[in-house]
């Protein structure tokens, strides 16, 4: 029962940042390697979080993190202090939320409607004791894994579309400046 209460205390404390606009930092550890990231969550379920990343003052796109990936979130006096500059910015108003619904149910629907909505995303995997990269259109979405056609740093797609089992995505960031303007560019 203490449990469930400390779940329930801790949903409300994210609902909380996501109804002020609230910026964050969450503490991950992903082989091994503690990474941060920075931003605004936009959204909560009990299996995911939508984040607003970013960074030197500048919002970045969207990403998606399951809420069991990662270890903390700090909301200290610094990230109170870098809201405020924000907001001085005029960032948390124009174009800050994403313009359309994700259902934050499963990985499953979460890529369909980001397939439907035509969206280049990256997915960061876990494989071993390495981290994956891949970046590019939403082929195909299966119950257990999802197909992206990935394309490399000089913007050639991959003759064969690369699948990703959901139990090993680490990250899915999609919206960001790098996979808005590159998918422009492929050949």
């Amino acid at each position: 029962m203490a449990t469930e209460k400390n779940i329930e205390k801790y949903n409300q404390t994210l609902q909380k940042y996501v109804d002020n606009k609230a910026f964050v930092k969450l503490y991950r550890t992903v082989c091994g390697n503690e990474e941060t990231l920075s931003g605004f969550i936009l959204a909560v379920s009990n299996l995911f979080l939508l984040l607003r990343p970013a960074d030197d003052f500048m919002l970045d796109g969207f990403a998606i993190i399951r809420t069991d990936d990662y270890d903390s979130i700090r909301h200290s006096s610094y990230e109170r202090t870098q809201r405020k500059i924000y907001k001085a910015e005029g960032l948390l108003s124009e174009n800050f939320a994403f313009e359309k619904p994700i259902p934050l149910t499963g990985w499953a629907d979460i890529f369909r409607t980001l397939k439907r909505y035509d969206i280049h995303v990256i997915i960061e995997s876990i494989d071993g004791n390495s981290i994956d990269f891949r970046i590019g259109p939403i082929k195909r979405v299966t119950e257990k894994s999802v197909t992206i056609h990935n394309y490399d740093p000089d913007g050639k797609l991959e003759e064969k579309p690369t699948n990703i089992r959901y139990d090993a995505i680490s990250i899915v960031q999609f919206g960001d400046r790098y996979s808005t303007v590159f998918r422009k560019y492929l050949k």
